[in-house]
Formats: structure tokens, C-alpha cells, sequence
């Protein structure tokens, strides 16, 4: 009988024991010169709070090939006999390429699948695993459909500033000058695993209006059951996409989330993004 585990890393906001099927392979951050391992070493509020006031110098650090080789042989240890891994964006980040590398050291079924996305779509990914494994689906079968959301994940990014954009490299340099200058709002999304910008605009009200719009038209088509928001320390503006979705979309299931430490990082404080799977 197939016992199926599910591997993520922290870009999925998956606590590291918040289900006994899911094992988190926690990334990190530096923090006003300080190394911080997610959620071991720090909680998202801490995280925030330091973001808030050194956000401008943050980096970001990948697990260690230990914590790779010991997540691995945990799930050997715990008897399952298949594991299904789901990673952030490899375009962003080296987790799947060190999960795909360590899971050839083990005698076990695996499956190393890049989610093209973090955060919140990356979540629903490991939850519909779950789900679906909970049901009795079988491993070649919950491959097939966790690869098929990571064909089109959608998450909406909205920063409120752009200067750790800009330090990240995630936004180029003269678009982040371009932006500052000009005061623009500037909108990104993922696609094809990376960060891309959509769409400039001159004041808050029209990127809103820009963002209500997007979203409505992608939602309808995509019809995913549920829709997170995500935030990066503050909660008003998430409070209100939330509010605006629930009216909007009365019959999905509208969840709020902090947006996760990497990136947090990368997308500075105050970020809100919006995200889903076809699911």
C-alpha cells in the first residue's frame, strides 16, 4: 500500500509541523546582518518587524544540502514509501534543483516537481496533494494533477515601494529608478517562474482599479475554489482585497495569509499579493 509523503520548502508558508504528511525544508533570511532560519529561528511577526526597519539590506539564504538529506531521510524513517516534492520557482531559487539532487541518494519513489510560483498558490499545490492523497488518490495520479496547477499558477504582486525590489535584483534597476521618480505603482506577476512586470501606473487608485479588473477577468476564467491574499507586515490593504473579494466572489472560499519571509524579502514591506491555482 502506497504511504505518500509531501515535501515543500518554507516559500509555501507551511509551518514545520502543521501536517504529519507534509515535511518543510525551511529557507532563511538575513536580517540587519543577522541569519535567521524560517520559523526556527524566527516567527513571521519578528520577521516583520525587523523587515520594517532594515528591510532595505535583507537577503535571502537556501537550505542547506544537510537539511535536504535529513528531511529525506525522515521520510524514509517515518515508513512512507512515496514522496512527492514540491518546490518554489526554480527561475528564483536553488530548492528543487537540491531536492531533485538529494532524492536520487534514497530508496524511494520520488517526484521533484517545480511549482513555477511561491507563497500562496505554492501552498495550495501541497494542500490539494494532500487532499487528493487523503481521498485515496494514487501517487501517480496526484503527480499528474499537482503538475498540472503548476502549469498556470497565478499570483499578483503589489508592492508599496520599490527600493527592495530594486536591491533584490527582482525589478530591474532603471525600472526601479524610473518608478521612484515618476511615483508609479508598478504591478508584477509571475510567469513561466519569473517575476515579470504587467503594468506601470501613475497613482493608487488605477493600479486598484488595474488589480480589480485582472483579477475578475482571471478569476472567472480559472474558477479556482479558493483565492488567497497575502501581506507583508501590514494588514489594511490586505483587509480591504479581502473585503472587495468576498463581495466580489461570494461563492469562493477567500483566505489572508502573511505574504512568506523569501519573499517578503524580495517585495519589501507592505506588499499584498493575490494568488490562486485552478483548483
Amino acid at each position: 500500500m502506497e504511504k505518500i509523503a509531501f515535501m515543500t520548502d518554507s516559500a509555501s508558508g507551511f509551518g514545520l509541523t502543521e501536517h504529519p504528511d507534509v515535511f518543510v525544508v525551511p529557507m532563511g533570511v538575513i536580517v540587519n546582518d543577522q541569519e535567521y532560519v524560517d520559523y526556527r529561528d524566527i516567527q513571521t511577526h519578528e520577521f516583520y518587524d525587523l523587515l520594517k526597519d532594515y528591510g532595505n539590506g535583507a537577503k535571502t539564504f537556501q537550505p542547506s544540502p544537510q537539511s535536504f538529506h535529513d528531511t529525506y531521510q525522515k521520510i524514509v524513517d517515518n515508513g512512507y514509501t512515496h514522496v512527492i516534492a514540491i518546490h518554489a520557482t526554480k527561475e528564483l531559487t536553488g530548492t528543487y534543483q537540491s531536492s531533485e539532487m538529494t532524492s536520487r541518494e534514497f530508496d524511494i519513489e520520488s517526484t521533484v516537481i517545480n511549482s513555477n510560483v511561491g507563497d500562496y498558490p505554492l501552498r495550495r499545490m501541497v494542500e490539494e496533494g494532500v487532499r487528493l492523497s487523503e481521498a485515496g488518490e494514487s501517487y501517480a495520479a496526484i503527480v499528474t494533477k499537482v503538475k498540472e496547477y503548476a502549469e498556470e499558477p497565478s499570483l499578483i504582486i503589489y508592492p508599496k515601494n520599490l527600493q527592495q525590489l530594486k536591491n533584490s535584483g527582482r525589478v530591474s534597476r532603471s525600472q526601479g529608478i524610473i518608478a521612484g521618480l515618476l511615483n508609479i505603482q508598478l504591478i508584477i506577476e509571475f510567469e513561466d517562474g519569473k517575476l515579470y512586470p504587467i503594468e506601470k501606473i501613475r497613482s493608487k487608485k488605477k493600479a486598484l482599479n488595474f488589480i480589480h479588473n485582472k483579477i475578475t477577468k482571471e478569476i472567472t476564467e480559472d474558477n479556482p475554489s479558493k483565492i488567497g491574499v497575502s501581506y507583508a507586515g501590514e494588514h489594511e490593504e490586505a483587509d480591504l482585497m479581502v473585503e472587495w473579494l468576498k463581495d466580489r466572489f461570494p461563492d469562493k472560499t477567500i483566505e489572508k495569509h502573511p505574504l512568506v519571509h523569501v519573499a517578503g524579502v524580495h517585495t519589501g514591506y507592505g506588499t499584498i499579493a493575490i494568488g490562486w491555482i485552478k483548483a
